[in-house]
């Protein structure tokens, strides 16, 4: 009852919560950049020498899916009772460990392990324009495996972009909503990942925000002879997450 009741305050205030991840990730882009000039010490000097490192993250997203309409919604479209179906980006948040090996200077392999909590939405608006909505609560494992290429470090800061694949297993799958369309969809995901990042070093720790959008390659449209699965022809994920990483 009480993680229900947490998940639930999270959902209200979702928006904010991902407004306010995003004004830190800047934030902390910004002001360390800028006090480099000031700053002698150079902090975790052997970082670089270690062949491992460890740590963890937390992070926001924003997921919605990527909808490819069937013929047979297009003709209803253009019917005097014609409708709309399309999906909103909803906030989730994510958990999970990190393990970083060094291949060279400038790339590193990175996997990491966790959990996400995804909150997808389809609205469809019939012809006379009512409205109803699908929502899909999804809790997956899911297992990002990624390469990350690293600028020269300046001081205490290092620029790095990042690319590879997640897998995710849905351990987890709630909906709810008038579910005009009662679409089904499958378990599991497949997607190709990229994003963009700042190493941060600190006396004792590293800190890293980190922007990462991820694009689904599986079609998640179950079949069946439902407003949704006869709209549709494919449903795959699309997600942009804020990740915040604490490593040694």
């Amino acid at each position: 009852m009480a993680f229900s009741y947490l998940w639930h305050q999270f959902h209200l205030r979702g928006y904010q919560i991902t407004a306010g991840f995003l004004f830190l990730f800047f934030t902390v882009i910004y002001q360390p950049v800028q006090a480099q000039k000031k700053i002698e010490k150079i902090n975790l000097s052997n970082h670089d020498a270690k062949s491992m490192h460890y740590g963890f993250h937390l992070s926001a997203n924003l997921a919605k899916f990527k909808l490819e309409h069937s013929q047979y919604f297009v003709d209803s479209v253009y019917k005097p009772d014609g409708s709309t179906l399309f999906s909103k980006g909803t906030p989730g948040f994510n958990i999970g460990f990190v393990l970083n090996k060094k291949i060279t200077h400038y790339v590193d392999l990175r996997f990491l392990p966790g959990v996400g909590f995804y909150s997808r939405r389809l609205n469809f608006k019939n012809g006379e324009g009512e409205e109803s909505t699908q929502e899909f609560g999804i809790t997956a494992a899911e297992f990002p495996l990624l390469v990350k290429l690293k600028s020269e470090r300046r001081k205490n800061v290092r620029m790095y972009v990042v690319g590879g694949v997640k897998s995710s297993i849905n351990v987890g799958n709630k909906k709810k909503g008038d579910a005009a369309t009662q679409l089904e969809i499958n378990a599991n995901d497949f997607a190709i990942e990229y994003g963009v990042g700042v190493d941060l070093f600190y006396p004792f720790f590293k800190f890293a925000p980190e922007l990462r959008f991820s694009n689904g390659l599986t079609n998640l449209r179950s079949p069946g002879n439902n407003l949704g699965a006869r709209s549709l022809d494919r449903v795959t994920t699309n997600t942009v997450t804020l990740y915040l990483f604490f490593e040694n």
